[in-house]
C-alpha cells in the first residue's frame, strides 16, 4: 500500500506536469506485484481520479468537442475486445503501441511538418481504437498524446483536454471490468491510498507546470514521451 501510494503521488506529478506518462509507469509498478485482471481495474480506479483532478485543475482549458467525439466508442470497443484480455499477446500490443507513438512523434519533427490534428471523424476514430485497447492494454494515453499535443492550442490545453478524455477512458473501462466482476474488493483498500497521493501529486505537479515556458515544454515533452516509448519497446522484446 506505502508503494502504491507514493507511485501514485510520483506518476501524477509527473502527468500533471507532462500531460502523460505517469499512467504506464503505474501500471508497470502494479503489474510487477498482482494479477494483470486484478492490476487493471486497481490502475483504472486511480487514474479517474488522477486525471479527474486534473481535468478539475485545468477546467478552463479543456476542449470539450475533442473529449466527448473521442469518448463515443470508449464502451461498445471495450466490451467487444474483452475477451482478448485473458489471451492477447501483450507484448506485440505493447511493441505494435511503442513503434506507433515514436512514428507519431518524430516523423513530423524529421519532416519539419507538425502533425496534423485529427479531423472531427478522426478523434472518435481515435476513440474507438483506444476503447478497444483499454482492457488489453489498461494504459493507451501514451499513444494517443502526440495526436492531442497536434490538436491542442497550447500546453494547458493539452493537459486539461488530454486528462479529461483519459478519464472518461478509465471510467468505461471500469464499466466494462465491473460487469464482468473483475472489480476486487480486496483492494479497495490499496485504491483508497492511490488515490490519496495521486490528488496530491497532482497539486503539487500543477505548481510546476504553471511556472514551466511553452518552449521549455516542447523540449521535456519529445524528450519523455520518447524515453516512455523506448522502455515501452524494450520491455515488450524482454
Amino acid at each position: 500500500m506505502l508503494l502504491v501510494g507514493a507511485c501514485a503521488f510520483a506518476t501524477s506529478m509527473l502527468t500533471e506536469v507532462l500531460g502523460f506518462g505517469g499512467g504506464v509507469v503505474l501500471l508497470a509498478v502494479l503489474v510487477a506485484f498482482l494479477d494483470p485482471l486484478v492490476a487493471l481495474p486497481l490502475h483504472a480506479a486511480i487514474q479517474v481520479v488522477s486525471n479527474g483532478t486534473r481535468t478539475l485543475v485545468r477546467r478552463h482549458d479543456v476542449d470539450w468537442r475533442i473529449v466527448w467525439r473521442t469518448s463515443l466508442l470508449l464502451l461498445p470497443a471495450g466490451a467487444l475486445s474483452l475477451s482478448l484480455a485473458r489471451q492477447a499477446p501483450d507484448a506485440v500490443l505493447q511493441a505494435a503501441i511503442a513503434i506507433a507513438v515514436l512514428v507519431a512523434t518524430w516523423l513530423p519533427e524529421w519532416l519539419s511538418r507538425p502533425l496534423p490534428a485529427p479531423s472531427p471523424g478522426g478523434w472518435i476514430a481515435m476513440g474507438g481504437v483506444l476503447g478497444a485497447l483499454n482492457p488489453v492494454v489498461g494504459a493507451t494515453g501514451t499513444l494517443a498524446a502526440p495526436f492531442f499535443r497536434a490538436g491542442t492550442k497550447d500546453r494547458m490545453g493539452f493537459v486539461g483536454t488530454f486528462a479529461a478524455s483519459q478519464v472518461a477512458g478509465h471510467a468505461a473501462k471500469l464499466v466494462i471490468f465491473g460487469a464482468v466482476g473483475l472489480l476486487p474488493a480486496a483492494q479497495a483498500p490499496a485504491a483508497a491510498v492511490g488515490i490519496v497521493g495521486v490528488v496530491a501529486g497532482t497539486w503539487v505537479g500543477s505548481r510546476v507546470l504553471d511556472r514551466m515556458p511553452e518552449r521549455r515544454f516542447d523540449r521535456i515533452y519529445l524528450v519523455a514521451i520518447t524515453l516512455v516509448a523506448a522502455w515501452l519497446l524494450v520491455d515488450a522484446l524482454r
